[in-house]
């Protein structure tokens, strides 16, 4: 068994990679409630502040002498990577880390501390098919998709996250397929998107139109 285990995804997906964290590394049935050495995490965006609380949090020792950390965030801080570098490498003997991140999150130096998860949840189809739909369709269109993204403020910034993370993955497989400078700049835009969705004072309606223009 390793230490710690990458998953690239959606943070909407932090609930069932959790739940199957639990199933796979023998603590199925518990709660993060009831258990103390069970520690799920979610943030906007890591920085350098909760990565030192994490380290200083994963330094005590654990009640059973064993440790689960479910870590999701939408974005991570190049000195908060630099901070868990050490934490990811050399961790207590007994604790395990999932990581959930956006495709692409991680710097190298802190990826190759990881290994993929080895299962793989459900995706959205909603989210694929919009992403589908989006790809296709004439401006006007995106944009009356933007504004139905958008509609209901509870959630939003999550949603138009899952939504990126469709729309980079459909365009990823299509740059596989047959690799060419447009697809590379339209991933590049996807990724510049997700960087400034992270700012408190992002105008989500404003990026998604720039990608409507774009891609």
């Amino acid at each position: 068994m390793h230490h710690a285990y990458l998953y690239e995804g959606s943070m909407s997906q932090l609930h069932g990679l959790s739940e199957s964290a639990k199933a796979l590394f023998g603590f199925s049935g518990k709660t993060e409630a009831a258990s103390p050495d069970i520690h799920i995490y979610a943030w906007e965006k890591l920085n350098i502040e909760e990565a030192r609380e994490l380290s200083s949090e994963a330094s005590f020792k654990s009640v059973s002498g064993r440790a689960l950390y479910v870590l999701g965030a939408g974005s991570i801080s190049f000195d908060a990577q630099q901070a868990l570098l050490k934490l990811f490498e050399e961790p207590k003997a007994g604790d395990v880390f999932v990581v959930l991140t956006p495709p692409g999150t991680l710097m190298q130096t802190l990826r190759s501390r990881f290994v993929e998860y080895p299962v793989r949840l459900e995706e959205s189809e909603a989210s694929h098919a919009a992403a589908k739909k989006f790809l296709t369709a004439p401006y006007k269109e995106r944009s009356a998709q933007i504004t139905a993204l958008l509609k209901e403020e509870e959630g939003a910034k999550e949603r138009v996250r899952e939504f990126l993370n469709s729309l980079e993955k459909l365009l990823h497989g299509a740059h596989q397929k047959k690799p060419s400078p447009e697809l590379r700049e339209a991933l590049g835009d996807i990724e510049m998107v997700r960087g400034y969705l992270s700012d408190r004072s992002a105008s989500m309606k404003m990026l998604l139109e720039h990608l409507a223009a774009t891609l």
